[in-house]
């Protein structure tokens, strides 16, 4: 939203960039670094800043997400739970 905050009819906008908490992967319900530590960044398209630097997945940490995917869907709880609640 825009607001002309210092009464001269001309408007201004100020965003509040949220702080970046999550740049690892998710696997196996841990926030982990990439097996080959590669990173990419993340740019502010309005400044061009980098404004984070986040975890680059390789076919090595895929095959171990769906590796961590099919054990949790053959030996979880959840996929045993019904499709609806019914009160």
């Amino acid at each position: 939203m825009s607001s002309d905050s210092n009464g001269d009819g001309v408007e201004s906008s100020y965003v509040k960039i949220p702080q970046i908490k999550f740049t690892k992967l998710f696997i196996n319900g841990e926030f982990v670094e990439s097996l080959s530590g590669k990173t990419f960044e993340t740019i502010d398209p309005r400044t061009g800043e980098v404004i984070a630097k986040i975890s680059e997945g390789d076919k090595e940490d895929i095959d171990l997400a769906v590796k961590a995917a099919r054990q949790a869907f053959d030996h979880g709880p959840w996929p045993r739970l019904p499709g609806s609640v019914t009160s």
